[in-house]
């Protein structure tokens, strides 16, 4: 499948609910969704950001899409999971100027924390974590400061959706370490550091049970973490 437009490419993303659909984003601020089965791009299947596409999140019933450019805002998309077509209903300026590097969505994640979530990573040295309201609005609900202003950094939210207490969610960071904060705690948020890597972590990565974290870096290492019991 090659994209018309010939401009770069840089995320892209499998419909939850459909699995011969997906999407990507380009550096003309575009979304497109494409069909597998036929190789082509879907009529309707384009929305448009205010600047190059850098991140992308379906929420669990694959009926809204969210979008994070480099020009610091989070577009949100109606998503029909039949037909594929994208209808973009609202946009929320998060930092203006400053890049949306990754984009994580959940329905919920713990006891304390019932609510859809959105984790999202600006290159604004700063993790934000947003709850999604019932009609469709993000509100501000915590941010956490970490080291990024130049790279792509990525987070996760921990996998195992479950009613332990706290709720944990991992980034990476420009320091070189490997962040983890409760997003339930009102203080002394950051419950633990991994270092260990020599150049800026960009991404971190659980295994299904989070038994495993994998973490790279800037200079191709790839750690993987073995949790305590």
């Amino acid at each position: 499948m090659e994209d018309r437009n010939e401009c770069e490419l840089l995320c892209c993303l499998f419909q939850p609910a459909n699995n011969n659909l997906f999407v990507v984003g380009n550096s003309q601020a575009q979304i497109i969704a494409w069909n597998v089965s036929t190789g082509k791009t879907i009529k309707g299947g384009l929305g448009k950001a205010a600047g190059a596409v850098k991140a992308l999140a379906f929420d669990a019933a694959g009926t809204t899409l969210w979008c994070g450019d480099d020009k610091g805002s989070i577009f949100a998309f109606s998503f029909n999971v039949t037909s594929g077509r994208i209808h973009r209903s609202k946009r929320y300026v998060v930092c203006p100027g400053k890049p949306i590097t990754c984009i994580s969505s959940r329905s919920w994640i713990s006891r304390e924390a019932r609510d859809p979530s959105l984790l999202v990573n600006v290159r604004n040295d700063v993790l934000v974590f947003f709850r999604v309201a019932g009609n469709g609005a993000l509100q501000l609900k915590r941010q956490f400061p970490i080291s990024h202003s130049t790279k792509d950094v990525r987070s996760v939210f921990c996998p195992l959706m479950s009613f332990r207490e706290g709720a944990c969610v991992v980034t990476g960071s420009e320091d070189m370490s490997v962040y983890f904060f409760d997003v339930v705690r009102e203080a002394k948020t950051c419950i633990n550091k991994l270092q260990g890597h020599s150049a800026a972590v960009l991404c971190v990565c659980w295994n299904y049970d989070e038994s495993l974290l994998a973490s790279c870096d800037e200079e191709g290492t790839v750690i993987v973490w073995n949790r305590e019991q």
